[in-house]
């Protein structure tokens, strides 16, 4: 059912919505998902952006980093965390093909992760592949490749992403996420996602690890999670990431399985619609965090 709808909610987006313009566009998937989570709903004011939120939507039409295509693909940006964090960061990748038809299932692991790498939730996670439903896998991944991330949000760094099919190799099913908001240059908050594929539970801490007073789209866990034991090391990582592309606002995902640090992929900024911060008090707390005056064009 979760597949049909994704598919439905492109379709609309592609084709009803597309007619029109950015500021209403905007708005109608913003105050959707601030209905569905309870949230306070307003109409965001994007020419002249104060609060967070706002910022984001401004940053989708006002480009201000000008390899944001390169940082937006899973598949190229690997190249550039491996020059500047080094190799050992990067989860091992078993095979890029441009193609559905060209993977060969006989020719990989038993367990292994499929991706595309021109947008977000698009993955398969594989835990024993003698069980996978391959053709209905196989169809997932062609609609993937047919359709752009950049219909369903307008983000100009996705528009042109030449679309492929990536294969990393399995790390664990449910692994704790930490995602690294980081304003001109610097990690400010982290956010944390525990239990994803059962009851999916998220929560935002400063860099000195205090809870920070709200969340989006999910619930916090009712035991907060425990400092990782390597966090400077991330928040180092996640600096050196963010030094070359000082943009307002971007996010970093790591994980920290055992005693290393995985990158799992850069985004120069956290521009995805159904991102609406709450509460609306926070989100106005935010905007000295991320002035966009910095970067208009």
């Amino acid at each position: 059912m979760k597949d049909y709808l994704r598919y439905l909610w492109y379709w609309i987006c592609k084709y009803p919505l597309s007619l029109l313009p950015n500021n209403i566009f905007f708005n109608i998937q913003y105050n959707i998902v601030c209905l569905r989570h309870g949230y306070k709903h307003h109409w965001l004011n994007i020419n002249n952006p104060r609060r967070f939120n706002e910022k984001i939507h401004w940053l989708k039409l006002h480009p201000c980093v000008k390899e944001g295509e390169l940082l937006a693909d899973k598949y190229r940006v690997r190249e550039y965390i491996k020059h500047t964090i080094g190799e050992k960061y990067l989860i091992p990748l078993i095979g890029v093909w441009d193609k559905v038809d060209e993977i060969e299932l006989a020719k990989l692991p038993n367990k292994f992760v499929l991706k595309a790498n021109h947008g977000s939730g698009m993955n398969i996670i594989c835990k024993d592949k003698s069980k996978i439903d391959w053709n209905k896998a196989k169809n997932k991944m062609r609609f993937w490749l047919k359709n752009s991330q950049y219909c369903l949000s307008r983000e100009w760094q996705y528009k042109d992403t030449p679309r492929k099919i990536i294969c990393e190799q399995f790390l664990k099913y449910d692994i704790t996420d930490y995602k690294f908001f980081c304003f001109n240059g610097r990690p400010k908050y982290i956010q944390v996602d525990i239990d994803r594929f059962k009851c999916h539970r998220r929560s935002f801490f400063t860099d000195k690890w205090e809870s920070a007073p709200f969340t989006t789209l999910y619930e916090q866990p009712e035991k907060m999670p425990e400092k990782p034991t390597q966090l400077e090391e991330m928040l180092g990582v996640a600096t050196k990431l963010a030094k070359d592309y000082a943009a307002p606002q971007g996010s970093r995902g790591l994980w920290q399985p055992g005693e290393c640090c995985v990158q799992s992929g850069r985004v120069w900024r956290n521009l995805a619609i159904n991102n609406a911060y709450g509460p609306h008090e926070v989100s106005s707390g935010w905007e000295d965090l991320g002035p966009v005056s910095e970067v208009q064009a």
